[in-house]
Parts: C-alpha cells; sequence; structure tokens
C-alpha cells in the first residue's frame, strides 16, 4: 500500500494518542507459551524501530496470552503502522484481520474519546488508501481482505462503504468491480468467502446487501460511462450484472 500524507498523519496520531503507554519491564507473556527470550525481543530496539521480526509473536498473542491492554496499547502505533506500510503484512507480521480483531478483544470502544478518535481515524486513512491502490489481478483479495479487516473491529461498515460510494477515483470503482467479480461476495453461497468473515456474519451480511444496493448499481453505470478504455467499461459492466 502507498503510504501517503494521510495515512502518516494518522499513524503519527496513534503514536500521540497512545504515548502515555511505557514499556513495562515485564509484559507478561504466558510462560508456557513463550520464553524469557521471547520477551527481551521486544525490548531490543525502541518502539519506532522495532520491525516484524521483532513483534510477530507478540503480534499473535497480545491481549490472549501476552500482556494486558496497557502492554498492547504501547505497542500499537508500531504494530498498525506496519501492517499499513509493509508491502505483504500477512507473510512478514501477520494476518491485518487478526490484528485488526484484537481492538474488539481489548474492548476500545470503551477506551478514553481521545483513543478512539487516533483508532478511527486510522482506519478510515487506511481505507481510503486502499481505494486509491488500483488492484493488480493478483491482488485482488487484497481488498476484501482490508474490508473484512475492518469488520473485525467496526461492529457498523455503513461510513466505509458511503466513502466507498463517494470515492470518484477510477481506482475506486474497479476496486469494487474486482470485489464482485472475483469473491463470493456478489453471491449468498459462502464457498469462496474470506475465512476470516466467520464470527462477523452479520458485517458481510451487510456487506454483501450494500452491494446490491442502487447507489453501487448507479456507482457502476457511471464509471462505465466515464471510462475511456473499453476493456475496463466492460468490467464495470459485467460487475454491475452481479448486483441484480
Amino acid at each position: 500500500m502507498a503510504y501517503a500524507d494521510k495515512l502518516d498523519q494518522a499513524i503519527e496520531g496513534l503514536y500521540t494518542a497512545f504515548e502515555g503507554y511505557r514499556l513495562p519491564k515485564h509484559t507478561n507473556p504466558c510462560p508456557c507459551c513463550h520464553s524469557a527470550e521471547d520477551e527481551l525481543i521486544l525490548q531490543a530496539q525502541p518502539l519506532r524501530e522495532l520491525d516484524p521480526d521483532h513483534l510477530w509473536k507478540y503480534s499473535m498473542d497480545a491481549l490472549l496470552v501476552w500482556g494486558d491492554e496497557a502492554v498492547f496499547k504501547h505497542f500499537l502505533p508500531r504494530i498498525f503502522e506496519l501492517l499499513a506500510t509493509l508491502p505483504d503484512p500477512s507473510l512478514q507480521l501477520i494476518d491485518q484481520e487478526i490484528m485488526f480483531r484484537k481492538f474488539r478483544h481489548g474492548n476500545w470502544r470503551a477506551w478514553p474519546d481521545e483513543e478512539q478518535a487516533a483508532v478511527e481515524g486510522y482506519l478510515h486513512s487506511v481505507w481510503h488508501e486502499v481505494l486509491g491502490d488500483p488492484p493488480a489481478e493478483e491482488r485482488y483479495s487484497d481488498l476484501e481482505s482490508w474490508i473484512c479487516s475492518i469488520g473485525q473491529c467496526e461492529d457498523d461498515l455503513s461510513s466505509y462503504l458511503h466513502e466507498w460510494i463517494e470515492d470518484e477515483r477510477q481506482s475506486a470503482s474497479l476496486a469494487l468491480s474486482c470485489l464482485l467479480l472475483t469473491s463470493a461476495v456478489a453471491r449468498t453461497s459462502r464457498n469462496g468467502r474470506n475465512a476470516f468473515w466467520s464470527g462477523r456474519d452479520d458485517q458481510y451480511a451487510q456487506l454483501q446487501k450494500w452491494v446490491k444496493s442502487p447507489a453501487v448499481i448507479e456507482k457502476l453505470r457511471n464509471a462505465a460511462v466515464r471510462c475511456t478504455d473499453s476493456t475496463l467499461a466492460e468490467e464495470f459492466a459485467a460487475a454491475r450484472s452481479m448486483c441484480s
């Protein structure tokens, strides 16, 4: 994903909102699951210099068998910076769906207002970048992965779907056609859907209902009319047919 100014500012907002959570001497990993050496790795570098090799074990087990909410908030800015900027976070660090679910484990909607606002700013900035990053054929699955990730921590996807409708960039329309043509979202069958939707059926159903809405149909119609590339115009038309 491109590292744009808006996202840069949102990541800095995370560092500011959570800067009061200092790294404790002991982060309390489960002794049955992790060694003392695992904990020392987290102490190896200043927060902003920690890389995926330092953080991947903690990222997997945070709030489950490693540390409390305060420890999670300490590492949160760096982990979510890496998730938004690594070429492939699922290979280099952790699946973003798993990490975004941590917000729900941490009951983030009960956090102080400024912390919630920083997380919301990050989520919307990431989403803006996803919609502006034209999907290549081999990366069609990325878009569903990101909306699924947001669905792990947001109970209502309305604001993100509204942003999608309002985004006039051709990349946003292309992302929509890719989602409809290459995923299970437009079908009632669950075959082929992202497995991480498990447990978030309401959010998945919201997305399925939305892709068949008049607003989506109109967006794809307009994209086909405006497009000067005949191949893309046909793709927009084919995606629109999936909405019926």
